[in-house]
C-alpha cells in the first residue's frame, strides 16, 4: 500500500503564535527585573525639622563653588579649571583642621549642565567634603565670578527670595 505524501502533511494556514506569545513573556519579566537595578540613586539625607535656618550673610571664610551656564566653575571668586578643582579644593579643605569646617556650599545656573553640576559635587567629594550645601538663593556677600563674564549669567543672578541652604552629609 502506497501513502502519498499530501495526505500525511496537508498544508496548515494557521500560524502557530504559542513560541511568539512565550517569548514575549520572558522578554517582559527580564525586563522587569532589570529595570529596578538600572537606577541610579545618589543617598541624600533629608532633616526632619521643617524649619529651614536663614542666613542674611555668608560667614567668613566659607568655600562657595560657582557654576555659571557656560559650565566655568569659580572657587569664591577665582575661576577654576576643571583639571585643577579637585586639586585646589583639596588643598583648602586640608588647611581646616576641623572636620566641621569642610563645608562646601554650591551655587549653580539654573541652566548649567547637569553632568558639570554632579563633577563639581563629587569632586567636593573627592577633595574630602564632610558636607555639601545648595543655595537655593543669593547670600547678600556671597562671592560672585569676575564681572568679565557677561552681566546676569551668575547662578545668583536667577534667584531673588529669601536665602534657602540645604545642607547633605556625606557618608
Amino acid at each position: 500500500m502506497r501513502v502519498s505524501p499530501q495526505k500525511l502533511n496537508p498544508p496548515n494556514s494557521n500560524m502557530n503564535v504559542a513560541p511568539l506569545v512565550d517569548v514575549v513573556l520572558v522578554l517582559l519579566i527580564v525586563f522587569m527585573v532589570l529595570t529596578p537595578l538600572l537606577e541610579k540613586n545618589i543617598a541624600v539625607q533629608i532633616s526632619e525639622n521643617s524649619l529651614v535656618e536663614s542666613i542674611e550673610d555668608m560667614p567668613e571664610g566659607q568655600l562657595l563653588v560657582s557654576l555659571d551656564k557656560t559650565g566655568r566653575l569659580y572657587l569664591n571668586q577665582q575661576n577654576v579649571e576643571d583639571k585643577d578643582y579637585v586639586l585646589r579644593l583639596r588643598s583648602v579643605l586640608a588647611a581646616r583642621n576641623n572636620p566641621a569646617e569642610r563645608v562646601v556650599f554650591f551655587s549653580a545656573d539654573g541652566q548649567a549642565n547637569y553632568e558639570k553640576v554632579v563633577f563639581a559635587l563629587e569632586g567636593a567629594r573627592q577633595a574630602g567634603a564632610v558636607a555639601l550645601g545648595m543655595l537655593t538663593t543669593p547670600v547678600g556677600n556671597a562671592p560672585h565670578p569676575p564681572s568679565s563674564v557677561e552681566e546676569n549669567t551668575h547662578p545668583s543672578s536667577l534667584f531673588n527670595s529669601s536665602t534657602l541652604q540645604n545642607k547633605v552629609e556625606l557618608p
